[in-house]
């Protein structure tokens, strides 16, 4: 899947910013790789990734254009004709395949506050699932929000590292089903930050890679 001359892209986690990198597989070992060093997509300089660094890479395969991520971290450096970084390869389970004609759904029961100002009325409600496009949630009961309403939701994201994300945007109402006995509202998320979509795209690979490693399905 990984192999020498792949083309990467790391995101690195910076507190208030995330920065993205480019870069090159240019070694191979059983549990660990080996790239040229990153260059930022920012500034287009070359960058230096200190011991511990946590790193999510992204790639496409070669052969059918899928692209796949998994997280990683800096081991060290070596040096042989060229200075690399040594990073942690992942056992197979944590690399996740993911869509890119359309953001990746994962199952997720997570908190939300849903705010209709038109009618005047905010709801706390759970999500049925969440993508970077927008969210489905389980209505209370005998609750009916119109088709195409505006409002804005506040999302809870708890990530795996501790972090907890609070998604705010604004949103508009798709739709309404019975489904087990609960109503459910899918929600288009409108006008999202980059940095909301960053923080809920990284949610999902990790769902998927939990998800995967559980034998469950969708992952």
């Amino acid at each position: 899947m990984l192999k020498i001359g792949t083309i990467l892209t790391l995101e690195a986690d910076l507190g208030e910013k995330k920065e993205k990198y480019r870069c090159r597989v240019v070694e191979l070992e059983e549990d660990r790789f080996f790239i040229d060093y990153p260059v930022s997509l920012s500034t287009q300089r070359t960058v230096f990734l200190v011991d511990g660094t946590e790193l999510q890479v992204s790639f496409v395969e070669d052969e059918d254009q899928a692209v796949f991520s998994f997280p990683t971290e800096v081991l060290g450096r070596k040096m042989n004709k060229i200075p690399m970084i040594m990073l942690v390869l992942p056992n197979l389970d944590e690399i996740v395949r993911i869509q890119r004609r359309q953001f990746v759904r994962v199952d997720s029961s997570l908190d939300a506050s849903l705010t209709i100002p038109a009618i005047n009325k905010t709801l706390h409600v759970l999500t049925e699932d969440l993508s970077a496009g927008g969210c489905a949630v389980i209505l209370p009961p005998d609750e009916i929000l119109p088709s195409q309403e505006k409002g804005y939701i506040i999302v809870v994201l708890p990530m795996s590292g501790g972090k907890t994300y609070y998604v705010k945007t604004n949103v508009t109402i798709i739709r309404q089903w019975e489904k087990d006995k609960r109503t459910i509202c899918s929600i288009q998320f409108d006008k999202l930050s980059e940095q909301d979509q960053q923080n809920i795209i990284r949610f999902c690979f990790e769902r998927q890679v939990a998800m995967k490693k559980k034998g469950l399905p969708g992952a």
